[in-house]
């Protein structure tokens, strides 16, 4: 399941000159607003999926610029913690959504549905009771995202240099990895969906001026592809433990109504069985057209980012002295 989200351009080839500290207050100032806007939707609207998609996503961006811009400018302690404990309550929020999303989409039919609708419930079950738990942080981190925004400061002492400089070794850091692992699928998958995310999240002030929107693409459809893959392996890891609880509650109410019916249980297979290895079969499935599909992004993209990524390192190095293209005015 795969969801866009506004991407706010904030930056332009002035700004690369910039003082680093001044530049990442800019940047955590409107990453923070976002936060603070996107949240105030969701505690106006808890039930509406957009909006706690939304929110999310808005925590994991202005994450990334807390961490890159951490020696650079004060945060208050209590305001990281607060942003990164929704962070962490919203991951099996999303998982159960993605999955929820992905079961409805499963096509069976006869006997196979007894499982398959069982199953839906009792991911809907967690998912209700995760997503509560989830807005209950959500004031706190609210609070957090406002306490940071009004008292973020440069540190003293903090580098002088210019945001294109400091930007550009970031950068490289993230980029150089990132085109390494393309090349070592389906081994690599996981850190190069990490650091992809990473490196999304920090083009996007910078897309519309060093004109990389094909950049900020291809990674896009990247995260969107390994994310899949991800999505089918973290349901794979937790299928068992639902069909074993699915199973067993099964197997307890049989033995129930025979003990009540002064009989011995007869051990038979559950009529939710069909339904469970179907929905194996097909998560089965989904992981193969799902690596095929990281398959084909690295094929159509591969040679777009093995040239567009350095040359946004060049780029942010260089500064105005270069064109959208990294070539020298």
């Amino acid at each position: 399941m795969s969801r866009t989200t506004p991407e706010v351009d904030m930056l332009t080839l002035d700004d690369l000159q910039r003082p680093v500290a001044d530049v990442c207050l800019t940047i955590l100032h409107q990453r923070l607003q976002e936060v603070l806007t996107q949240g105030a939707l969701l505690r106006k609207t808890p039930s509406a999926e957009e909006a706690l998609h939304d929110t999310r996503v808005a925590v994991r961006r202005a994450r990334v610029w807390l961490k890159l811009c951490a020696p650079l400018v004060d945060i208050p302690r209590k305001a990281r913690r607060a942003l990164r404990s929704f962070a962490r309550e919203s991951g099996p929020v999303r998982d159960l959504e993605v999955q929820e999303a992905w079961l409805a989409g499963v096509q069976l039919r006869g006997r196979e549905r007894h499982g398959w609708q069982a199953l839906r419930e009792r991911l809907a079950g967690e998912h209700a009771a995760h997503r509560a738990a989830l807005l209950d942080t959500l004031p706190e981190m609210l609070e957090g995202a406002q306490r940071a925004l009004e008292r973020m400061r440069p540190l003293e002492g903090a580098d002088r240099e210019s945001f294109g400089a400091w930007m550009a070794e970031r950068w490289m850091d993230a980029a150089t990895p990132y085109l390494a692992d393309m090349h070592h699928l389906p081994e690599g998958l996981h850190p190069l969906r990490l650091v992809g995310k990473q490196l999304r999240y920090m083009l996007e002030p910078l897309a519309t001026a060093l004109e990389a929107k094909d950049v900020l693409r291809h990674l896009r459809q990247g995260q969107d592809a390994l994310g899949r893959v991800n999505d089918a392996g973290v349901l794979a890891a937790a299928l068992p433990a639902h069909a074993a609880a699915l199973l067993a509650r099964r197997f307890e109410e049989d033995i129930h109504y025979a003990l009540e019916q002064g009989e011995a249980p007869r051990w038979q297979r559950p009529a939710i069985w069909p339904g469970l290895r179907a929905v194996s079969q097909a998560l089965l499935d989904e992981r193969g057209e799902a690596l095929a599909a990281v398959h084909g992004w690295r094929l159509s993209a591969g040679d777009a980012l093995a040239e567009g990524l350095p040359r946004i390192g060049v780029q942010l190095a260089g500064s105005s002295a270069f064109d959208g293209f990294g070539n020298p005015r």
